[in-house]
């Protein structure tokens, strides 16, 4: 069943009953709407004018504000092989994998204006192939930048255990070390990754040292 509104005049329609013909249609476009604008389209707003778009931020009070930067990781560095030594690169070879599964940070205001900055990062370590247990090193590396400036560079390195049944173990750091100045904390961006060269899990051999 539809509803069909007339608006066409006669002479013997008053004038209040085509004013209500007219504003039906609007009315039943009301109805039912959820988004968009909502309940706060309004005739009686737009015609008072009392509906009112967004506030442009004083300048003043932005430059003085200081913002806790996002975290994230950088791409590339979500993961780390660790290969049994002298065979890098050969996915058989792998003795462990250590993967960043969780990054957090929490901003402060400082003493004397500007932000400290924790960073929080966890992960786990997970046996290669062969099941390999041991003893690997962790490292992980959190940087500030604001654009091509590098603001903060820290690496921080722990050692987790792999043992059976499980072949895997959790890692986590906390980095508190990161201060930043208002102007810096609006446009920096904090980066972490696992930062391993080599196999950073594997004995480092000794150079000969000749006389």
């Amino acid at each position: 069943m539809s509803l069909r509104v007339s608006t066409k005049a006669t002479p013997a329609m008053p004038l209040i009953l085509r004013a209500a013909a007219l504003a039906t249609p609007l009315l039943l476009a009301g109805c039912g709407a959820s988004e968009g604008i909502g309940a706060n389209f309004m005739p009686s707003k737009l015609i008072s004018g009392t509906m009112s778009g967004p506030k442009e931020m004083d300048p003043a009070v932005y430059a003085s504000t200081p913002v806790c930067p996002e975290a994230v990781v950088r791409d590339g560095t979500e993961f780390m092989p660790v290969y049994e030594p002298g065979k890098t690169g050969n996915p058989d070879a792998v003795r462990f994998q250590a993967s960043v599964q969780r990054v957090a940070r929490d901003c402060e205001n400082a003493v004397g204006g500007g932000i400290t900055v924790r960073v929080g990062v966890a992960g786990r370590v997970l046996a290669g192939k062969t099941g390999a247990t041991g003893t690997m090193t962790v490292p992980v590396r959190v940087a500030v930048t604001a654009g091509d400036k590098v603001l903060y560079s820290k690496l921080t390195t722990t050692q987790v255990t792999v043992q059976a049944p499980d072949y895997s173990a959790l890692f986590s750091i906390v980095d508190d070390g990161i201060n930043l100045s208002v102007a810096e904390s609006q446009v920096a961006t904090i980066y972490v990754g696992l930062d391993g060269k080599g196999d950073v899990g594997a004995p480092r051999r000794k150079k000969l040292v000749t006389k």
